[in-house]
């Protein structure tokens, strides 16, 4: 065995050119192909993240009139209890503790919606009355503090003030620091918001027990603690089904809202997986054919003095053990040093916390990752060797003898 490794370090080091080459070859097939593994298991882990994070709220209500729950205006049949158009019935106050005790659920809210009509002009305007301590539930299904335009957002202590959603404000020609009557009330415009496309909207945003005091002025009995419209963020993507299951099964006739944005947010991935596999297994391909070629190559030149060797009582798994050898060494050389350049082009490059996580926080995947690149070229120096040195170990020794 002693003979065999100072034959191979000799062989390798006669042929320094070659050597350099194929570990070269080794080196990048292992750098690329652990930081593309990388990167590929960090976008995974993006997605997964943000499938478990995005998306992942409802709004529910229930539809419809009955005497006890539902309770139009005493003034004015135009205005009442009504989200998205549609007459709605009361909610039981404590239905929000009930839901907020479900695992699936990571808050949920209550949101207070009323249909007023403006003495002024005769049109409709919505109040919408939430609690802005449940800033997780509101934000992602009604208004957050990033949609504020001008002036500021609602605070849990914020009394006698509304926020105005930018098209009822323009159209109505108002701004931050101005006034707005509703229900014989003067309240102060704290600021103007643009809640985009969420489900639970208004024209008029104001804390919940203004609401309701508001909406009393309209009722023939006043609330209670009472809402129309429940607001949810579940506790991840896959929890969402089951928290919608619970909130029907507490009231089954609940209409239930959602986008469902997590089912399309899988398609976040920034790396096309089939693309970066298919990209590996063509470098790993392309790596063992270099190291094959040039084995081979190898073989050619020393066919004479492998005869020679043989002559000399070389068996033929003395030669197959030397000839794999020279393969292992450069391919553990390369190996190593494409696992150290990978680690610096991932500490390098930005993209190498894709997942939104510091680097450091991967580093059990990662060592994954190089120890399985640093198999591979293993495995490939064994293909590689393989066959130049089984027709090394047949050939003959006369044969080659002969063109000596």
């Amino acid at each position: 065995m002693r003979d065999i490794w100072i034959c191979a370090t000799q062989e390798l080091l006669r042929r320094k050119g070659r050597t350099a080459m194929n570990i070269l070859g080794y080196g990048l097939a292992v750098a690329i192909t652990v930081v593309l593994i990388s990167l590929l298991l960090l976008s995974r882990q993006s997605a997964a993240r943000i499938l478990t994070t995005t998306g992942t709220h409802f709004i529910a209500f229930l539809p419809g009139c009955c005497p006890n729950n539902c309770l139009p205006s005493a003034a004015n049949p135009d205005e009442g209890l009504f989200f998205n158009g549609v007459q709605t019935q009361l909610l039981p106050a404590d239905l929000v503790d009930k839901v907020n005790e479900f695992p699936s659920v990571k808050e949920a809210a209550p949101f207070l919606v009323f249909r007023f009509k403006d003495p002024a002009d005769g049109l409709p305007f919505t109040v919408g009355g939430f609690d802005p301590r449940n800033r997780t539930a509101v934000d992602s299904t009604s208004c957050a503090s990033s949609d504020i335009l001008e002036g500021r957002f609602l605070t849990p202590e914020d009394r006698r003030v509304v926020m105005l959603e930018e098209g009822y404000a323009r159209a109505k020609n108002l701004s931050a620091g101005g006034s707005i009557m509703i229900a014989g009330h003067l309240f102060t415009i704290l600021g103007v918001v643009n809640p985009g496309i969420r489900p639970a909207k208004a024209d008029v945003y104001m804390h919940i027990q203004d609401a309701e005091q508001v909406i009393n002025q309209r009722l023939t009995s006043p609330l209670d603690h009472q809402f129309n419209t429940l607001l949810v963020e579940t506790a991840g993507a896959k929890s969402q089904d089951q928290a919608i299951q619970a909130v029907k099964q507490l009231l089954p006739e609940t209409v239930v809202s959602t986008y469902a944005c997590y089912r399309p947010a899988a398609q976040v991935m920034g790396i096309n997986e089939a693309a970066v596999w298919l990209l590996i297994v063509v470098i790993g391909l392309g790596a063992v054919a270099w190291a094959t070629k040039s084995q081979w190559a190898s073989i050619i030149e020393r066919r004479r003095e492998i005869g020679i060797l043989k002559a000399l009582g070389w068996t033929d798994t003395v030669v197959l053990g030397q000839i794999l050898t020279e393969s292992l060494v450069q391919a553990v050389i390369g190996g190593i040093v494409g696992c150290l350049a990978a680690i610096l082009i991932l500490l390098l490059v930005p993209t190498a916390s894709i997942a939104g996580l510091p680097l450091e926080s991967h580093w059990p995947v990662l060592a994954i990752v190089l120890l399985s690149g640093f198999l591979l070229a293993v495995i490939g120096a064994l293909l590689a060797g393989s066959i130049p040195a089984l027709l090394a170990a047949r050939s003959r020794p006369a044969d080659a003898l002969r063109t000596f």
